[in-house]
């Protein structure tokens, strides 16, 4: 496989003697698996990468047996890459999603494109939809430079049939299904037509996607469903609107999801993020018109900034992976301590 960073353009390779080989701006070398320079012109470049292109490769996955349940030593272990030469215990983990097929809703922008650039650079092959077709092929083409496969269509998540259609074309694009991170939003608002949107984009998106999914994460051998919630679904965020409950609702279901499907060998968790700040975002806009609550909500999060997308992407990403084989139905919240409540 091969992986071209976003960034510098430089290419990532394994060679045959398990080198990484990194070419960049003209210049090659290679690199021990653990990120240590071994020889060539090129002396540094991005150890993540070559983690990621030299780790030890997670056993080949077979299909479920019949849909009969299986068992903890049918689920890929992560692995750890150590320095021999300076070992204390501590490595890097490889997350597993190296190969494997997930889906991401609402992916052109934000938070959802985020997760799909993560898991690409992680070598997720990944499906990805979005009502703008400009966006849409801008992030499509973003994907794919990243080195992975990419599938992509036009879907407005809040239309049942044409959101079933996409999960079924995108598990036949690829070979199947192992990751369906369920990303889209109605968005803040209040009235009749708001609580409409959110029931239909937020909570019935999720349980159509995974519906449409169940057959082909069945056959996974490390399948995972991440909802996209949000902590105005733990705590009081100023004004109640439908988006606060439906993404509650969210969290519920996904609960109970947990339970259903474990013996699929499936499991369903949850990540809330607090205030998320990127340009063109909900966040960016408040600053600009709404001042004051904006500060506020700032002043709230305890670590004394807002979080970013890429933030948010690595911990789904972490939760969707092997890594995480005995994490389900939790609600993971990542907001910088946004939240005061205390969880039990």
């Amino acid at each position: 496989m091969k992986l071209r960073h976003a960034l510098t353009g430089g290419t990532y390779e394994l060679a045959d003697d398990g080198l990484v080989r990194v070419e960049e701006n003209g210049a090659e070398g290679l690199f021990h698996a653990d990120g240590r320079w071994h020889s060539g012109e090129l002396r540094e470049a991005d150890q993540h990468f070559i983690n990621w292109i030299g780790g030890p490769q997670l056993p080949s996955r077979s299909a479920n047996n019949g849909g009969a349940p299986r068992t903890a030593a049918a689920h890929p272990v992560p692995h750890f890459v150590a320095d021999p030469e300076n070992d204390k215990g501590a490595g890097i983990m490889d997350l597993g999603l190296n190969g494997r097929k997930a889906l991401v809703t609402a992916a052109s922008r934000g938070i959802g494109l985020a997760i799909a650039q993560q898991l690409a650079d992680l070598g997720a092959d990944v499906a990805i939809c979005a009502r703008g077709e400009e966006g849409l092929q801008k992030a499509h083409g973003d994907l794919e430079a990243r080195g992975v496969t990419v599938f992509s269509k036009v879907v407005d998540v809040g239309e049942g049939e044409a959101l079933r259609e996409f999960v079924t074309a995108a598990g036949d694009s690829m070979g199947g299904l192992d990751v369906v991170i369920c990303n889209a939003s109605g968005g803040a608002g209040t009235g009749e037509s708001a609580w409409q949107a959110n029931f239909e984009i937020d909570m019935m998106g999720a349980v159509r996607a995974v519906e449409a999914a169940v057959p082909m994460l069945t056959e996974s051998d490390a399948a995972s469903v991440v909802f996209i919630s949000s902590t105005a679904a733990l705590e009081y965020l100023g004004v109640p609107q439908p988006y606060n409950a439906m993404k509650a609702a969210m969290i519920a279901h996904a609960s109970d999801l947990s339970q259903a499907l474990a013996s699929k060998g499936i499991r369903v968790n949850v990540v809330s993020p607090g205030p998320v700040f990127f340009e063109g975002g909900n966040w960016q806009m408040i600053q600009e018109t709404m001042p004051k609550i904006y500060e506020g909500a700032l002043r709230q999060c305890a670590i004394g900034r807002m979080g970013t997308p890429e933030e948010v992407a690595r911990t789904v990403a972490f939760l969707a992976s092997p890594a995480a084989s005995l994490i389900t139905g939790s609600n993971l919240v990542a907001d910088g301590g946004f939240t005061k409540r205390v969880s039990w």
